[in-house]
């Protein structure tokens, strides 16, 4: 070959690898075109969805308060740790909305995939970038046979299962579920010894001592035998790596830590996922000074299951993982992941009401409405939200306490006296026998403002009320199904809200064309709107059925108002002398008890809050002047002052106060290790946030 040849073959070669090399760089610059595109129009389309399910929201709430909003990260990889979950598919709404308002954050949800592939759940959750996972209780399966656990007894470990006609060499596997049929309870496995033996990892949950009817249930099935269920283990690997992945490119991730819904009043223990989730993206950055924020979100809802209720979302101080913190994970996860959920679950049980059964929470709630009862208005209701919180503390602290335990006893049975009368503490002082004219001219008065309102809303309620039975029975229905199908619900009321809503959303646009459509064939048949078209007639009342319902659901709110307030006045007119000297008894009662509560908060108040005296100081001298006001008896001639029997929209509704907005501006946590941040966590904790000051400043 010539050497002008190959000189020829080397210039051709050399000018295919420039082509190739720019096909290479124009095919990469086109690529990272399609990403930004792609971006754009995800965001755009999570804005649509999160716009419209925020009308949603705010239709269905009366309220929706926002605590610590300024806590939210606006840059950086961030994890929303959710809890308690106890509004099904309105949890994540609610935070997301929020989170999108106060920070701009995009969260990317964390969802069930038995969840995701429902459609009208799949695709508003694809829609905002919702990441799939698989549950193992998703994927339980019921099995030939009966299991027991070999040497059931309260004393005894109830770590060995014995089969009768199982296969477990077959169908279980290391790490899967094992359980009782009908949701009784479950264990996980840690490996199969036989296909009638195997062993758990730890021993089913029975409570021996002061069982329920369901626990008695289990207990029986453990001792004697009883049909099972068995799931497999799940490998989210993949789901790690995308959440890792979607965390260092400085995303957001929502996750409901609990593992499920419940409505129960204490939090359940926490998965290890979301520590995992956070520790295992501080270690995979390749930056030696990632920080991945987690931002427990704790959500308080008043009546969560009730159209026209409230919920306040408090934000809470960050938690700093760092690059460090990762590498301590890789080098001792076990015990890394640990101490993180222990420091994510102090933090929640800051911001939230948990506690252990219902009675107990009912006479807390009652406790704090004797100890503000002069000025409860004057609260806002994020601050409602902590005075519970401060007193549950108090309460869990000292429950040991002879006082403390009479108190609780004596505010419950009062409470039950309320509820034989049906009604409300605040109602008590306003029952009088005094003038009993001006309280028929007042009741009157209420009763035809009440007429009144409820004429201005019998459109609306009448067009809605297919939407308002039907919702009503179908999610009563889903709530029994859940309840069969839950071993922690209590009255499943955590469905009823999701399922009212999709229900509207639903029927709602069928029932307002059906309206349309019936108003459109009117007006033609009356000659009414003949220069405008059919269509134009249609969409027109269309809107006006929607402009309709909505009118009548505020103007009916506001009369529901009114209708609560007619009790007290109502009481007044028909009192005779026995039920005079029950008021009065009922009256003394209240007094005294708000003495006794307030007494407690002083004698145990300082031992647990830096600033109790502070606080206390504001409110009672608010009290001071509102009774100078009312001299300590409540009568007709100063009725106009009492909440209940003014002239303001919020007439008598329980715990309907409304938020101050706070300029606070805490900073995140500083850097450091697990133990030092865990340490620090549980001091303030014992202490009852000592260092919250910013309470201070709200009030």
């Amino acid at each position: 070959m010539s050497k002008e040849n190959i000189q020829r073959q080397q210039s051709a070669g050399g000018a295919l690898e420039d082509e190739g090399h720019h096909v290479s760089k124009n095919s990469s610059h086109l690529s990272h075109i399609m990403d930004i595109v792609l971006a754009i129009f995800l965001a755009c389309t999570y804005d649509f969805v999160i716009g419209f399910f925020d009308l949603v929201i705010k239709t269905f709430f009366r309220e929706v308060r926002t605590r610590g909003g300024f806590n939210i990260p606006k840059k950086g990889p961030v994890v929303f740790v959710c809890a308690p979950h106890h509004n099904q598919f309105v949890d994540p709404i609610v935070v997301m909305t929020t989170a999108k308002q106060y920070s701009n954050r995009r969260i990317s949800l964390l969802t069930a995939a038995k969840s995701y592939n429902i459609w009208y759940i799949g695709i508003p959750a694809r829609l905002c970038g919702g990441i799939s996972v698989e549950r193992p209780q998703d994927l339980v399966k019921p099995y030939d046979g009966t299991i027991r656990i070999e040497n059931f007894a309260k004393d005894n470990d109830n770590l060995t299962v014995i089969g009768e006609g199982t296969q477990f060499t077959k169908y279980a596997t290391p790490k899967g579920i094992i359980g009782l049929t009908h949701y009784l309870g479950n264990a996980k496995v840690d490996h199969v010894e036989s296909d009638t033996k195997l062993i758990l990892l730890a021993p089913f949950r029975v409570n021996f001592d002061n069982p329920n009817e369901k626990e008695r249930e289990l207990l029986n099935g453990l001792k004697n035998g009883h049909p099972y269920v068995l799931a497999p283990h799940i490998d989210n690997t993949k789901v790690f790596k995308n959440v890792f992945h979607h965390l260092n490119k400085g995303g957001a991730l929502g996750i409901f830590p609990e593992g499920g819904l419940h409505d129960r009043p204490n939090l359940l223990p926490l998965k290890p996922g979301v520590a995992i989730m956070a520790l295992g993206a501080a270690a995979e950055s390749t930056d030696p000074d990632q920080v991945v924020n987690i931002v427990p979100v704790g959500l308080n809802y008043f009546h969560a299951h009730r159209f026209r209720s409230r919920v306040v979302i408090e934000y809470g101080k960050p938690i700093a993982v760092t690059k460090k913190d990762g590498e301590l994970y890789q080098q001792n996860p076990r015990n890394v992941v640990n101490k993180m959920l222990d420091l994510i679950t102090l933090r929640l049980k800051e911001l939230t009401v948990s506690c252990d059964d219902y009675d107990t929470l009912i006479a807390i709630q009652a406790a704090r409405r004797l100890y503000f009862s002069a000025n409860r208005d004057s609260i806002p209701l994020p601050v409602v939200i902590q005075m519970n919180r401060r007193l549950l503390s108090g309460y869990q602290k000292y429950s040991d306490q002879e006082e403390v335990r009479q108190l609780k006893e004596a505010v419950g049975a009062y409470n039950k006296k309320l509820m034989q009368l049906g009604i409300h503490d605040h109602q008590v002082e306003s029952l009088t026998r005094s003038n009993r004219l001006l309280v028929l001219a007042r009741f009157l008065s209420r009763l035809f403002t009440v007429l009144v309102f409820f004429c201005l809303a019998l459109p609306g309620i009448v067009m809605f009320s297919p939407i308002f039975i039907v919702g009503d029975r179908i999610s009563k229905s889903k709530a029994k199904k859940a309840l069969e199908g839950s071993a922690v619900k209590i009255k499943a009321n955590d469905v009823i809200s999701t399922w009212k809503i999709l229900v509207a959303l639903g029927l709602a646009p069928i029932l307002y064309i059906f309206w349309a459509v019936i108003a459109t064939i009117v007006s033609k048949k009356f000659e009414l709107f003949e220069s405008f078209p059919t269509s134009f007639v249609f969409f027109f009342c269309y809107l006006w059925n929607v402009f309709t319902t909505y009118a009548s659901l505020r103007i009916g709110e506001i009369g529901m108002d009114y209708y609560k307030s007619l009790t007290p006045l109502f009481y007044s007119l028909l009192l005779i002398n026995k039920d005079i000297l029950q008021i009065e008894d009922l009256k003394t009662t209240r007094r005294e008890l708000a003495e006794k509560v307030t007494k407690s908060c002083e004698k145990y108040g300082p031992l647990l809050f830096d600033d109790y005296g502070e606080v206390s100081r504001l409110y009672q001298h608010e009290e001071r002047v509102h009774s100078a006001k009312q001299n300590s008896i409540v009568s007709l001639a100063n009725l106009e002052n009492i909440p209940i029997f003014s002239e303001e929209r919020h007439i008598a509704a329980d715990d309907e106060e409304s938020e101050s907005e706070t300029d606070d501006h805490d900073q995140n946590d500083s850097d450091g290790d697990l133990d030092s941040k865990t340490n620090t966590l549980q001091h303030d904790n014992l202490s009852s946030m000592r260092s919250r000051k910013k309470f201070d400043r709200k009030l």
